[in-house]
């Protein structure tokens, strides 16, 4: 074999010549190295914990900083040059330039070769030069992936060379921006890891928690063939394998492409070759790998008491492990050490959990940036744990409600189904269908079995409780509309570019509060919703049987006064106004118009002057400029920041509404609760009111939900400008990390940076923003599963089946064509009467609502928020249809029946 770590060498027979710069690794205690470099220091303690680490020599940084003073002139010094700002990038080069051509230092060169040989002797045939400088691999601080490394070193001369360009990258401007920005001691403090080559089988990186989510019970994979280098720099897409911790289990699973792998040449350097097809259909890791691979994982997070970002490699069965770096602030040993639930219960039933996005894949599709689901998961868990206790369900502690699966967001259908079935009569099969829930059977057939008795003891002081808390709902949405109002003013005038760290945290802190808060209220209405909708869908099922549902969407159809509605209805307004305006209509609809964007289109609207097209927009902007497509997601910009969406739906109004479209939506409207009304009186008089009373408190808690939906999404829209301003403060400091660094931190990290001028996220942002691009280049798993995804995750098309069923959500029957949008960007595809289909539709999606002829969808239950506006709009609607985007093509001819739920494809276009 070329590479073995079976022999290290001992202390005595280190090189002599200059015993304190140069040593074998493990012979250094990590408590006393810190010269050596933090890259040095983490392997040194890896090798103390007896993890199996290739043989090394390590170089302090007194050989880099002795060097440094010798062949630099004064002016050219590493403190010297990083006392400037801005970074002088020519004085820079100039000192990379000498370095590159230095001599080294006679006992030096000794040393080296020493260490050389004895590696050469541990059957080392190549070497790997890392740079392992003094400011990296630290809690608050990483670097890595800043400094130099040189791989497949040979001979001495080429370690001599590999030394001086390690040394040299102290000076290049990426590097010394970084170490300004920090304020680093020691700068210049270079040292260096001289490591037996692995030539590795596969290779890969292990996280301890899972980076994107967070969730500190999971541990993330990636790994392909070859070195890891091309996993750790992007440039294959390498398997990769989503772990639970405790019990080893594998909750998911994909297969990269791996079509290359990156391999030591035989006359020398790196190579990429192909990787044989059949090869590269199988997973790089076997389970025999996996299981050491999670193992070793496992023992080093306990072992260091942080989560870690651990490299490994494999050569035949044998596991390397290469650097195992502190994964970042936020993910501290009280986090890594916290079990986030009960290991035994989960570990036997995990193949079992039902997972569903369903409903919650509405509210936010796709992928979720890290910040969003830090908010948005606490504000879930918590929120669930509030709805429950109000209704007097016992909550486990250790209960996972809310999990990621490839950066998507799921609800626990398992856990909440049976925690909601303490309450007697409420089971999967009547509360499911309401928010398009699937596997109700088999969640039927998991509930375990129990008594009421105790429940019922509890239940006049639920009762008690659940009626105060919705009695008085109206007074608490009024006092808390009242603080929102006065914060809100004041946090919109703040200016947080001149705002201290200091405060721009308070007001971090104060929108949380505000959040809780809305929530809190938010689900209170909630489980009033359900105590009023419960009893009024089995009436309707007992009295109109299978006609039930269809009946339920007629009754809840045109209610007065839905917030959700209004974006879409008051748009109508404008368009009528820019349609009167010979100069706004020639802006929307000139030669010129399709290629103006949102922002210049807006710019070209306040530029009209004073006329009643440009007032009525800038009302309609004051009034929801807050909302947008995937609003809940932080990193998107709202409509007052990118009115793309608006202009693009008032062209199509103004092109094809003709006149007077507010006045025939009113009219539809008109109709819409002339029916309502009618379907009530058709009902037996002795019943008619306690349905009505029923329905009335129905639609009061649809109204109040969508209200304060709008509050929510106004204090998520805080969160956004806050987490701008911090992105802003960060590329002061690191250039490099981009625009959007902030929505790549959680919640706790955005809080220490605030906290924290010194703390560095550079790489934690990178190794976020790569993983968070491959989630987005997965396809989206199924809406729900069992257990976790099926690994090859794309469902076949399937145009044989003419007949697609979903949930009822909007009451009417249309023929139309297809129109397909899995964007917004192609919304001038769409034609005014075609049947709209889209993967999910929030609010955002309002404007174009009223265009259409019916809407389809494939997520969302009867009760999602674009079921609202749907209704309100008076637009059949089916959702809920699996794979609506893929089996149905623009120009198909539909009949969408929004009574049955079901679709059928008339013919194809």
């Amino acid at each position: 074999m070329r590479f073995t770590h079976a022999r290290r060498v001992r202390a005595s027979e280190e090189p002599m010549s200059t015993p304190l710069l140069v040593r074998s690794l493990d012979s250094l205690l990590p408590r006393s190295a810190r010269e050596f470099g933090g890259k040095a220091v983490g392997l040194a303690a890896l090798v103390q914990g007896g993890f199996p680490v290739p043989a090394a020599h390590v170089v302090s940084s007194r050989a880099a900083l002795e060097t440094f003073e010798r062949v630099l002139p004064s002016h050219l010094q590493p403190a010297q040059l990083l006392s400037a700002r801005p970074v002088d990038e020519q004085a820079l080069a100039q000192a990379q330039k000498r370095v590159l051509a230095a001599t080294l230092d006679a006992e030096l060169q000794q040393a080296l070769s020493k260490a050389f040989a004895a590696l050469r002797a541990s059957d080392a045939d190549e070497v790997a030069v890392r740079s392992s400088s003094t400011a990296e691999d630290q809690d608050a601080v990483s670097a890595a992936g800043l400094h130099h490394s040189v791989l497949d070193v040979r001979d001495e001369a080429q370690l001599f060379d590999a030394v001086r360009h390690c040394w040299a990258s102290v000076f290049h401007p990426r590097v010394a921006s970084y170490l300004q920005a920090l304020g680093a001691e020691r700068v210049g403090a270079m040292g260096l890891v001289i490591q037996a080559m692995v030539p590795a089988d596969s290779a890969g990186v292990l996280m301890t928690v899972n980076p994107l989510s967070g969730d500190p019970a999971q541990m993330l994979i990636s790994a392909s063939y070859g070195l890891g280098t091309a996993v750790t720099d992007g440039s294959v897409t390498p398997d990769s394998y989503c772990v639970d911790k405790v019990s080893g289990w594998i909750s998911d699973r994909v297969l990269g492409d791996k079509a290359r792998r990156l391999v030591l040449g035989p006359e020398g350097g790196l190579r990429s070759e192909s990787v044989p097809t059949e090869l590269a259909r199988k997973e790089a890791l076997d389970e025999y790998a996996l299981g050491r691979l999670i193992e070793v994982g496992r023992r080093i997070e306990q072992y260091f008491g942080d989560a870690r970002d651990v490299e490994f490699a494999f050569v035949d069965d044998e596991l390397f492990i290469l650097q195992a770096r502190p994964l970042g602030l936020g993910f501290g040993a009280t986090n890594a050490a916290r079990p986030s639930r009960r290991p035994t219960a989960h570990a036997r039933d995990g193949r079992s959990i039902v997972w569903s996005n369903v409903n919650v894949g509405e509210a936010l599709p796709g992928v979720a940036t890290p910040l969003t689901w830090s908010v948005l998961s606490d504000f879930s868990e918590l929120g669930f744990r509030q709805a429950f206790a109000a209704l007097g369900c016992k909550v486990p502690r250790e209960a996972r409600l809310v999990g990621s699966f490839r950066g998507r967001i799921y609800l626990n259908l398992s856990e909440l189904v049976e925690i909601g079935s303490q309450v007697p009569g409420v089971r999967p099969t009547s509360v499911l269908p309401l928010g398009g829930g699937a596997e109700v059977e088999r969640l039927e057939l998991a509930l375990p079995r129990r008594g009421s008795a105790g429940y019922l003891l509890r239940l006049p002081a639920i009762a008690a409780r659940f009626a105060s808390s919705n009695l008085g709902l109206a007074s608490r949405l009024q006092a808390f509309e009242t603080r929102f109002g006065e914060e809100r003013a004041r946090i919109e005038a703040l200016d947080l570019r001149i705002l201290p760290a200091a405060a721009l945290d308070q007001t971090l802190s104060d929108v949380r509060r505000l959040l809780d808060e809305a929530g809190a209220i938010l689900l209170t209405n909630y489980g009033g919703l359900l105590a009023a909708l419960l009893p009024l869908r089995a009436a309707l099922r007992l009295l109109s049987g299978a006609r039930a549902d269809g009946e339920l969407q007629t009754l809840l159809s045109a209610i007065e006064e839905v917030e959700a509605a209004l974006p879409g209805r008051e748009l109508l307004s404008v368009a009528e106004a820019f349609a009167r305006d010979v100069a706004a209509r020639e802006l929307l609809l000139g030669s010129e118009a399709g290629a103006l964007s949102g922002r210049q289109a807006l710019t070209a609207i306040e530029g009209l002057g004073a006329c009643a097209a440009r007032d009525a927009f800038a009302t309609f902007l004051s009034r929801h400029g807050h909302r947008g497509v995937r609003e809940a997601e932080l990193s998107e910009p709202r409509w007052r920041e990118d009115p793309g969406l608006l202009i693009d739906a008032l062209r199509l109004h103004v092109k094809h509404a003709g006149s007077e479209p507010a006045r025939r939506l009113e009219q539809r409207l008109l109709e819409l609760r002339k029916g309502a009304d009618q379907a009530l009186s058709s009902y037996p008089a002795p019943l008619r009111p306690a349905l009505s009373t029923l329905l009335s408190l129905v639609r009061r808690s649809l109204r109040t939900r969508e209200r304060l939906r709008s509050h929510v999404v106004r204090i998520l829209g805080f969160f956004r400008i806050i987490a701008l301003d911090v992105s802003r403060r960060l590329r002061v400091r690191e250039p490099e990390v981009g625009p959007d660094a902030a929505f790549f931190l959680n919640l706790p990290e955005l809080h220490g940076v605030l906290r924290s001028e010194r703390t560095a996220v550079l790489s934690r942002v990178a190794l976020r923003r790569r993983q968070y691009e491959r989630e987005r280049s997965l396809p989206d798993p199924p809406d729900t599963f069992v257990g976790y995804p099926p690994p090859l995750s794309s469902e076949p098309l399937d145009h044989a089946d003419e007949t697609l069923r979903g949930h009822a959500a909007g009451p009417g029957a249309v023929e139309a064509k297809a129109r397909v949008l899995r964007s917004v960007g192609e919304l001038a595809k769409l034609e005014p009467g075609e049947v709209l289909v889209v993967p999910s539709a929030d609010v955002g999606w309002a404007p174009l609502f009223v265009l259409a002829g019916a809407l389809v969808t494939e997520r969302g239950g009867p009760l999602s928020h674009a079921c609202v506006v749907a209704r309100e709009y008076g637009l059949p609607a089916v959702v809920n249809v699996s794979g609506a985007t893929r089996r149905i093509e623009s120009g198909d001819r539909l009949r969408v029946d929004g009574d049955s739920g079901v679709v059928q494809v008339l013919s194809r276009g």
